[in-house]
């Protein structure tokens, strides 16, 4: 199983913040091509969207991305993980090859990145 390559942890927390989710690597592992991850969600309710969860179980990934709050809350979460980026390129240096992932959650019935 890949997570059994990965520190995983939840709600870590980095400087002043608490990313979601990170995966880092282990150390005995970073000899493989693998990636570090960070993930931080954002959460929205469809009346936010300006919608009923009917309406917006259909349209496109790409559709609920072009949404004002959506926006919003994707850049909230990317100036975030940027803040996060640093920290953890300070505290790993060159060793960490680091994806961030902005995603947000409609209802926790649609996934926005």
């Amino acid at each position: 199983m890949a997570l059994l390559y990965y520190i995983v942890d939840s709600e870590t927390a980095i400087e002043r913040g608490y990313a979601d989710l990170t995966l880092i690597l282990r150390p005995d592992i970073r000899r493989y091509r693998l990636l570090d991850h960070v993930l931080e969600f954002k959460h929205l309710r469809w009346e936010e969207l300006g919608m009923k969860g009917e309406e917006g179980r259909g349209l496109a990934r790409e559709v609920l991305r072009g949404l004002p709050p959506v926006a919003a809350r994707l850049a909230e979460a990317e100036r975030q993980l940027a803040r996060y980026r640093q920290a953890l390129e300070r505290a790993y240096g060159e060793r960490l090859k680091l994806r961030t992932h902005a995603v947000v959650c409609i209802e926790l019935e649609r996934l926005v990145w």
